[in-house]
Order: structure tokens, then C-alpha cells, then sequence
């Protein structure tokens, strides 16, 4: 496929201002010579003109050429920005492939991008983390990435990794000339690479928030309030509410972005005991939501005193991070609260005290600074450090029992495996695969 002219809309599909076609080869600026009404010779230069097909003006354009190895994808590019709408952009693309492009899976201008040595596999994976970041924090860590700083941290660790293997196997190699090595400057050497990789391990918690956000239980007793709480947050009605009890029969799932934090609420049936057969089911997918939740929104309502429900739902989230809500402050209130690091009263119909919700919220998850920082964002990225920590760890206790040069190389080259399925320095064409296939068409 890396051989073929491949093109694509780069664009979203949708009315807008301006869409644009990629094209991306050997053939690129042949193709788009047949479809421009100007020659398109200079690289880095925008040209106004026509788009045509035969005898027909498609559209009028800019169009730009990008000369290899200087471009995007580090092969011959055109772009044609051309008005927006999805006739025009499809007609554009259409002719494109007529004149003998492909039409380019997704992913593959990135993919030849990293294939062409213009970005490594991080900033690859990168582009699609920027392109889908749902907070501003999830893109300052993804453009770090892009601009290589996880890289950086993955380069110094191998820089260091290969020193001691190159000396390492000398010792292995010429015996005669080298002397054996020492083991105590080998295990400081072996302990700085740790460092590093245990100092990215540390950050993978916090980056899966930043990337992927908080998982947030409203759990609750049947009529408290929780999926007027809900629309509350998303601003609409998302939620069915109701005087009736029980009404929500299923886990409603939205994703709220709160001053920065990406908080994904999953609203739960009322957990009771019930003979009702769907709503039985729906106590158990609200447990299940419990028990796999990063943080538990507990509402209680305020008005009335603890109930049977209410007590077991509190002994099913012993133990667990809870925000205990109290509901219908705007109402007298009854209710004796119970024992919680975290209890903020609230109003889910007037909005009293959410305020006081969301300034905890962002205390609790804010991240600082995200425009200098480095974070691993990526399970994938965290798995592969885990069994480099491993394997250097591993490589210290054979230093430390005096076994052999041989020996020792073999978890150091492993480890350099590992750290080569992060930058791409060594990943199989299936990971590879995997990975841009995520990717948006035109991307």
C-alpha cells in the first residue's frame, strides 16, 4: 500500500468554510497537474486556480505542493482547499481517483509519516490522542507528545540501556582484552535507566485521566434526586425524572467536562430490593457500575431520615472513594448524614451548592500544569514500561549475584524491546496496524 497514490478528504464531512483533499505519492503532483488549472511547481507555495474534471470547473481553489522529503507524510503532498460541503470535497476526491490515486485507509498519511521517519510511533499516536481530546489538558499532554518529549524520556533511558550493553558485551566478547565488569558501577548504571522508566510508570494514573477521564458512579436510593443531578450537570435533560419510583430501569452514560476534568457519569437504576424482574436487572447493572467506578457520587435525600435502601447501598461503598451529596437542601431538611471525608449539600432542581461540587472536583483531579509535563496516556505505552522496570530489575539481581555478562545482556536486550513498542524502534507490523486503523480517514 506505501507505494500507491493514495487521497482522502482531510476535512470533517459537514457544511464549513473550507474543506480540503489530500493527496499523497509519487503520482501527487502528476494527479493534481491534471486536475488544476495551473501548474503547481513551487513547494511550500499557495496557488489560486480551478479545480477541474474534463471540461468542468468543480470548484475555485487553493491548491499547495509539498515536495518530499518536506512534507507531512515525507512523500510528494497535494492539498486542494476548496469550499466546504460534502458535493464539492467529494467530487474533488472522485476526480483525484480517476486520475489513478487510491483512496487512503484511515490513518495512512500518519502511518507513512512514521514509516518515512517524519514522526516516531509516540508522536504518531499522538496526533490521533490531539485530534480526539476531549479537555485542554488532554491536548497540552498529547502536543507534548507530538513534539516529542515522551521521545526524549524513551531515547535517554535506550541511550544509557545501550552504553551498558555495548560494554557488557565486550567483556562477553574479548575476554582476553577486557576485564570483568564492575558490579557496582553496572547497578548504578542500571538504576539511573530505572529511574526513568519508573519515573513515566508513575505518571500513568493521572495521564489516563487527563486522556480518558474519571469513571463516576450516581449511586443512590430509587426517587433521591440522581438523574435530576445528572441533567443538572449536562445541562439538558438527559434523564428521565420523575415522582415515580424506579424509573430508571438501565445505566445512562454522558460524559461532562467540569472546569477541565473529563468526569464520564454513569446514572444507575435505584438500587433496592424489588420483585420486578427488569428493575432487578437494573439494580445489578448499577452495582456492576459501582464496583468499577473511579469515584462513587452518593446522593441522599435530604428531606426524610436514612432508609433500609439507603443504609445498604452505604455498606455496599464501604471503602470506596465517595462524594456524599445530599440532595433537596432547598427543603427542610431531616436527614442525619452519614459518617464521609466529603459531604456537600446540594439542590439538583436549583443548583444550590453545585458550585461548592465542582470546585472539588477540579481540586481533586486537576493536574497543574500540563504544558511542560510528560504523561503516559496510552495502556499500551504503560505495559511496555512495566516489563522494562521488570526486566532491568531483573537484570540488577543478576549483577548482584555475579552471573555471567551473557546472562545479563539477554534481559537488557529484551528491555530494549520493550522500550523500542513505545518510539516504534522495534514493533511488529500488527501493532502498527492496530494503531492507525483508529485513525480518522484523512488523518
Amino acid at each position: 500500500m506505501n507505494n500507491e497514490t493514495v487521497a482522502a478528504i482531510a476535512t470533517a464531512y459537514g457544511v464549513a468554510g473550507v474543506g480540503i483533499i489530500r493527496i499523497s505519492g509519487l503520482l501527487a503532483l502528476n494527479i493534481a497537474n491534471k486536475m488544476f488549472s495551473k501548474p503547481l511547481n513551487q513547494s511550500h507555495k499557495m496557488v489560486y486556480g480551478s479545480v477541474v474534471r474534463g471540461d468542468n470547473i468543480i470548484d475555485k481553489a487553493l491548491a499547495c505542493f509539498f515536495k518530499a522529503p518536506n512534507s507531512y507524510t515525507g512523500e510528494d503532498i497535494i492539498e486542494f482547499h476548496c469550499h466546504g460541503g460534502m458535493t464539492v470535497c467529494k467530487m474533488v476526491l472522485e476526480t483525484a481517483l480517476l486520475h489513478g490515486a487510491a483512496l487512503a485507509p484511515p490513518g495512512e498519511f500518519t502511518r507513512r509519516a512514521f514509516l518515512n521517519g517524519r514522526l516516531d510511533l509516540a508522536q504518531a499516536e499522538a496526533v490521533g490522542d490531539l485530534i480526539e481530546a476531549k479537555t485542554e489538558d488532554a491536548a497540552f499532554v498529547a502536543a507534548n507528545h507530538l513534539e516529542g518529549k515522551l521521545s526524549k524520556k524513551i531515547s535517554e533511558a535506550r541511550s544509557k540501556l545501550l552504553d551498558i550493553t555495548a560494554h557488557l558485551t565486550a567483556t562477553f566478547d574479548f575476554p582476553d582484552e577486557m576485564e570483568d565488569y564492575d558490579g557496582c558501577e553496572l547497578t548504578l548504571g542500571l538504576n539511573q535507566v530505572k529511574s526513568i522508566i519508573d519515573n513515566l510508570l508513575a505518571t500513568a494514573d493521572d495521564g489516563f485521566i487527563v486522556r480518558d477521564g474519571v469513571n463516576a458512579a450516581i449511586i443512590g436510593a430509587p426517587n433521591v434526586g440522581k438523574s435530576s443531578f445528572l441533567n443538572l450537570l449536562t445541562g439538558h435533560d438527559r434523564a428521565i425524572v420523575s415522582d415515580i419510583e424506579g424509573t430508571t430501569r438501565d445505566v445512562i452514560e454522558v460524559s461532562v467536562n467540569i472546569r477541565g476534568c473529563r468526569i464520564n457519569l454513569l446514572d444507575t437504576a435505584g438500587i433496592r430490593q424489588s420483585s420486578d424482574f427488569i428493575e432487578q436487572l437494573g439494580v445489578k447493572r448499577s452495582i456492576d457500575a459501582l464496583n468499577s467506578a473511579d469515584i462513587i457520587f452518593l446522593i441522599l435525600d435530604g428531606t426524610r431520615e436514612l432508609n433500609e435502601d439507603d443504609k445498604q447501598i452505604i455498606s455496599l461503598i464501604s471503602g470506596k472513594d465517595v462524594v456524599c451529596l445530599i440532595n433537596k437542601c432547598d427543603l427542610p431538611q431531616k436527614i442525619i448524614p452519614p459518617h464521609f471525608d466529603k459531604i456537600i449539600n446540594i439542590s439538583a432542581l436549583t443548583g444550590t451548592g453545585i458550585e461548592d461540587f465542582f470546585s472539588f472536583i477540579s481540586k481533586k483531579y486537576s493536574k497543574g500544569n500540563l504544558v511542560t509535563t510528560v504523561l503516559i496516556t496510552s495502556k499500551r505505552h504503560k505495559q511496555a514500561l512495566i516489563r522494562a522496570s521488570e526486566l532491568i530489575a531483573n537484570s540488577i539481581d543478576l549483577v548482584n549475584g555475579n552471573q555471567p555478562a551473557d546472562i545479563i545482556l539477554g534481559d537488557l536486550e529484551l528491555c530494549l524491546m520493550a522500550l523500542g513498542e513505545i518510539d516504534g524502534m522495534t514493533v511488529s507490523d500488527e501493532i502498527i496496524e492496530n494503531i492507525f486503523s483508529r485513525f480518522c480517514i484523512g488523518k
